[in-house]
C-alpha cells in the first residue's frame, strides 16, 4: 500500500439536492437554498460528456492525426427523478401558476382544489443547485437550465415521478465553473 498517495475523495449516495435562485448570472451561489422534494432511489446521476474533437490528417501519414482540436465542450447534466410534489414544486420546475378550482369525485362529492396550470408559452427555468452526499462531498451548479417532465405511470406497481435534468450552463464570473466539486471535514 503506497502511503505517498494520501487520502483521496470518495463519494457514495445522495443526501440532498438543493435549489436556489441564480445569483449574478451564476457568478456566485445563492445564500438561500432548499430541497424541493425527495429523490426516487437509483435515479440521481451526474454525467460529464466527452468534449468533441476535430481530427486533422495528412495525406502522407494517414494512420494517425497530426492535429486534434477540441471543437465543442461536452455537456454536463445532473438528472434525477422526484417522487413527490406540490404546486410550488411544479412552479419551480415548469413555471406556470396555481388557480382555485372545483372537482367532483367518483361519488359526486364536490371538492375545492388548487390546480397547477402549466405555462402556455415556452418558459426557460434556470436555477442554482447544490448536491450533498453522506461522504461530506458534493458539488455546486451555479447556473443550470431546468428541463422537467412527468413520468406518471397509472399502475399500482409504479410511482408517479418527475424527471429533472439540470443542464450546466456557463456562469458569469472568472471564479465560477459550470460545476464546482467540493469536500469538507
Amino acid at each position: 500500500k503506497d502511503m505517498a498517495l494520501g487520502k483521496k475523495i470518495r463519494s457514495v449516495g445522495l443526501s440532498a439536492i438543493l435549489f436556489g435562485d441564480v445569483t449574478d448570472g451564476g457568478a456566485k451561489m445563492p445564500e438561500e437554498m432548499k430541497q424541493l422534494a425527495r429523490t426516487l432511489k437509483g435515479t440521481a446521476n451526474f454525467t460529464t460528456e466527452q468534449d468533441q474533437t476535430q481530427e486533422f490528417f495528412c495525406e502522407e501519414e494517414p494512420d494517425a492525426p497530426v492535429e486534434s482540436v477540441i471543437s465543442e465542450k461536452g455537456l454536463k447534466n445532473l438528472t434525477f427523478n422526484i417522487l413527490e410534489w406540490d404546486n410550488a414544486v411544479l412552479q419551480t420546475l415548469f413555471g406556470g401558476k396555481e388557480v382555485d378550482g372545483k372537482i367532483k369525485d367518483l361519488s359526486g362529492t364536490e371538492h375545492n382544489v388548487k390546480k397547477f396550470i402549466p405555462p402556455k408559452d415556452y418558459v426557460e427555468v434556470e436555477k442554482a443547485l447544490r448536491v450533498l452526499t453522506p461522504y461530506k462531498v458534493g458539488f455546486d451548479i451555479p447556473r443550470a437550465k431546468i428541463l422537467a417532465r412527468f413520468q406518471w405511470n397509472l399502475t399500482r406497481t409504479e410511482i408517479a415521478q418527475i424527471e429533472v435534468t439540470a443542464r450546466c450552463m456557463n456562469p458569469d464570473g472568472d471564479d465560477s465553473g459550470t460545476y464546482e466539486p467540493f469536500s469538507w471535514t
